[in-house]
């Protein structure tokens, strides 16, 4: 077991030193961060405006009666436009990343154009996962204080593990979310062994970035502001670690299970990914032969 988190954890190591070398990629995540924060102020700015229309002009409490059946509506619409949002940008990612390691580098709105084909079950996939999230907060209302705590934490878990791969999934089968929860599944079950020590190595990798910024940010504050110039300099500093860790962490997720789902399903390995490596980290059907590309 603990040679197989091993091998994940080179497997990690690897992915990284792919994605160092296009640090275009990292672009993706922070354009979906922020057409997701402006399609969530637009559409809650919509959505609370009209519940204050139904309400009567009520400005200290527009959430009244109809007001706040449109205000659920409007956190359920949200909750759909985030997700297509992320999965498409994700989507656009991997669509480079592949592009990238098959030798032609692929300009963003290339990547997005292709992306398109992939709209429908993607837009399909959105509306499910709203659906569940919300049957999921709807569920842990039912409950107070320690019980609320564990059926979030127990229901996070499985939607997150369900899920895993569901974005190379679609990207390569382009399935519904139904299709695609049972092969993410089905992958995880299988074929998945214990790569998950990859997935700590990014984790990790990552989280040294981020508390290096929150370090950096909050030592700013506590001792550099008598010291304007100096102060604004090194907040600017911490503010870059922690997106850089934040960023750099989610493009590397995503590739890692992108290299690994096509693995498990007999696709060949970028070069730097080290074919012995990853058969003992990983369940393979034996009758596929994998080589690197």
């Amino acid at each position: 077991m603990f040679e197989n988190i091993k091998n994940g954890w080179k497997i990690g190591k690897a992915v990284r030193k792919i994605v160092s070398r296009d640090k275009s990629l990292m672009l993706y995540p922070i354009v979906a961060v922020v057409i997701s924060i402006i399609a969530f102020l637009l559409i809650f700015g919509i959505g609370l405006f009209s519940a204050f229309v139904i309400s009567g002009g009520n400005i200290h409490n527009p959430m009244h009666g109809a007001g706040s059946m449109i205000f659920i509506i409007t956190i359920f619409i949200s909750y759909i436009a985030i997700e297509f949002i992320s999965v498409y940008v994700n989507i656009a990612l991997l669509i480079a990343f592949k592009s990238f390691i098959n030798g032609k580098k692929l300009k963003m709105m290339d990547a997005f154009g292709k992306a398109v084909h992939y709209r429908k079950n993607i837009l399909e996939w959105a509306i499910f996962y709203s659906i569940i999230i919300m049957l999921l907060n709807i569920i842990e209302s039912r409950f107070r204080g320690l019980g609320r705590l564990v059926i979030g934490f127990i229901g996070s878990l499985a939607i997150t593990a369900a899920t895993f791969f569901v974005v190379p999934v679609i990207l390569e089968k382009n399935i519904g979310p139904i299709g695609a929860i049972k092969e993410s599944v089905n992958t995880i079950y299988h074929k998945f062994g214990q790569t998950f020590g990859g997935v700590a190595y990014i984790d990790l990798y990552s989280f040294i970035f981020v508390i290096a910024g929150i370090l950096i940010i909050l030592g700013s504050i506590l001792f550099l502001i008598p010291v304007l110039a100096v102060f604004i300099i090194f907040f600017i500093i911490g503010i870059i670690f922690l997106i850089y860790g934040i960023v750099y962490g989610a493009t590397l997720r995503e590739v890692f299970r992108l290299i690994v789902y096509d693995y498990a399903n007999g696709k060949a390995l970028p070069k730097e990914i080290d074919v012995k490596t990853l058969n003992s980290a990983i369940k393979k059907n034996k009758n596929k032969t994998i080589n690197n590309i």
